[in-house]
Formats: C-alpha cells, sequence, structure tokens
C-alpha cells in the first residue's frame, strides 16, 4: 500500500470517525434538564432557554427557571407568563397556572394564538359582576376579582346564566381549557384549577417516549426528528411529518420522562423539518 492510499484511509477514518459521534452526540447531548428538584423535567420539544441549546427544543416550547421561586415559567405570547405545573410528554400535554395566584384574571385575556398549544378539551364560562353579598352564600366567587363593593361569578349553567344576568353585570364568556370534559354544567367556579394544554406538532414524540425511547433532532443542525434510545424489543414504527412554526399549528395528556442516560441502542427517523 502506497503512502497515498493510506493517507487516504486515515483520512476516510477520520471522517467516518468523526461523522459518527457528531451524530450520537447530537441526538444524546440534550439531557432532562430541571429548574429545581420539585419542578417538572424538562427535555425535548421542551428546552429551558438558559440551560439547554435551541437544537435541544422545537420552536416555540421555550421555558425558563424563576430562581425566586424555584418555578418553570412558559411565556404565551399573547398572554403572558404563566407557572408549568406538569408535562405528560406520552399523551403531549401540559397543565399550566398563573404564578400571581389570579389564573380568573389570566383567563379573561387568555389567547393560545402564535403558541404551538390548544386546550385538551374546553368548558364555557359566563363571567358576572355582582354587587356585593349578592348570591354569595348560594355560589362561590372569584374572591381575587372581587373587592368590597362587587363580587365576581364564574358560571357554566344556563340557568344560573340567566339568573345572573336578571340581577347583575355580563361582562364576557370565556373558553376555558380543562382536564376532562364536563358532563354537568358547573354552577360557579373561581377557576383556580390548573389550565390543561395539549399540542400536535411535533407528532410522534409521544409515541417514541411511551416505549422509552428519546426523541429529538438528529444533530444540532439538522431539522430531521428521530427517535434514539429505543429498546429493541420495542421499536416503534413511525411515518414523517415536516414541521411547523407556532404560527401554522396549535398544539396533544401526565408522567415523569423516561431515563435519557440509556445508551442508544436503536434510531427510528420521524421526519423532516
Amino acid at each position: 500500500m502506497n503512502i497515498l492510499e493510506v493517507t487516504s484511509s486515515i483520512l476516510f477514518f477520520f471522517f467516518f470517525f468523526f461523522s459518527f459521534s457528531y451524530l450520537a452526540t447530537s441526538t444524546e447531548s440534550c439531557k432532562n434538564s430541571v429548574c429545581s428538584s420539585n419542578s417538572p423535567g424538562i427535555h425535548f420539544p421542551f428546552r429551558i432557554q438558559s440551560r439547554q441549546p435551541e437544537s435541544c427544543g422545537y420552536p416555540g416550547f421555550d421555558l425558563s427557571c424563576n430562581n425566586a421561586t424555584q418555578t418553570v415559567l412558559l411565556n404565551l405570547p399573547y398572554s403572558g407568563q404563566f407557572i408549568v405545573q406538569g408535562i405528560d410528554y406520552t399523551t403531549q400535554q401540559i397543565w399550566i397556572n398563573d404564578p400571581k395566584n389570579c389564573l380568573p384574571k389570566q383567563l379573561l385575556s387568555l389567547n393560545l394564538s402564535g403558541s404551538p398549544f390548544k386546550g385538551v378539551y374546553h368548558q364555557e364560562f359566563s363571567f358576572f359582576n355582582c354587587s356585593s353579598g349578592l348570591l354569595k352564600d348560594q355560589l362561590t366567587p372569584i374572591i381575587c376579582l372581587s373587592d368590597s363593593n362587587h363580587t365576581i361569578f364564574a358560571t357554566s349553567s344556563r340557568r344560573v346564566a340567566a339568573l345572573l344576568l336578571s340581577a347583575c353585570k355580563f361582562i364576557t364568556n370565556v373558553s376555558v381549557p380543562v382536564q376532562w370534559p364536563f358532563y354537568e354544567q358547573i354552577l360557579s367556579s373561581d377557576l383556580n384549577d390548573d389550565l390543561w394544554l395539549t399540542w400536535d406538532e411535533p407528532s410522534g414524540c409521544g409515541k417514541c417516549e411511551s416505549r422509552g425511547g428519546q426523541c429529538g433532532f438528529k444533530t444540532n443542525s439538522s431539522h430531521e426528528i428521530v427517535c434514539s434510545n429505543v429498546p429493541h424489543q420495542s421499536v416503534p414504527e413511525w411515518s414523517g411529518k415536516s414541521k411547523k412554526s407556532p404560527h401554522e399549528g396549535s398544539g396533544n395528556a401526565d408522567g415523569e420522562s423516561p431515563d435519557y442516560g440509556r445508551r442508544m441502542s436503536s434510531r427510528q427517523t420521524l421526519g423532516h423539518i
């Protein structure tokens, strides 16, 4: 073997070695991260902006940490910041609440446009402004919106709404994202329960998670999404889908993410962006 052949072989070896290393590192470098020991684990499609590179998250899924309260924050473009209470990566659901402890105030101007999220289910509530003391013993007031002169109520009952309409000032109707569909009308609520949201894009990652895999971009510079670290006995079958921007798609569950420390045993391609 002459010098030229030896040199070519060495160059090919290094090219192959570094290409493979780069591929493996890119799909496995985005480890699970947390803001505190009590906060939910964060990984693809989400990322913590100050702790994980841009390639570790999908557009529209950026989160931040509030170091003072040790909470995870999600910023919705037209509705402001919310605390992330939990994320279910398998069923692609996230539940959020108001960091200022007055979720009904946020609901009055809730707008999910410009984000990849939508409600898991929705329940329509009518808001009313009543004189202080009126029906306070019969209905649940929204304390954080009420004062000494006025009491705010929210109801999904048409019967109660008709009653309040005759004695109070109607404010607005709000479609509230909820965890389960309500088959019975709610007489009144303080509406402080978490909002349940879901996302559709990137699709397929929930299936990857359910089989113990890790969803993410194939490389730091690639727009191809792959499912890595899937045990051989449960390799998922996926069809590719194109990535949408948060403005094109709206986004689709509760639980902890699988262990991201496992070595990659297989990789399944999900699609290209």
